[in-house]
């Protein structure tokens, strides 16, 4: 029996700024997911609460860029909140630091 990593995301919108609380893994496997699942028209505030992220891939810092690319033509910004040491040195060795809020 294979143990999958999986990807929770439950979102909170107030007015324009849009929280996501992701659970699990940011992989090659969930990573779409985020692309997907969550729907930037008319946000300017897309925070990530990754308190509950084991794990962040490659793939998943690409899905985040992806998402603040979307956002940059109606002046958005991706925050990225709640991160545990571990993450927080995935995101400064990769030069994803200007995402952490501080």
């Amino acid at each position: 029996m294979e143990n999958e990593q999986t990807l929770k995301i439950e979102q909170f919108r107030e007015g324009d700024k849009l929280t996501c609380k992701l659970t699990g893994w940011l992989d090659p496997n969930t990573s779409p997911d985020l692309i997907t699942q969550i729907d930037v028209n008319g946000v300017s505030s897309l925070y990530f609460d990754m308190k509950n992220v084991e794990y962040v891939f490659s793939s998943g810092l690409r899905a985040l860029l992806m998402l603040q690319k979307m956002l940059e033509p109606q002046g958005g910004v991706v925050k990225i909140v709640n991160v545990s040491e571990n993450i927080r040195n995935i995101f400064e060795c990769t030069g994803f630091g200007n995402m952490l809020e501080s």
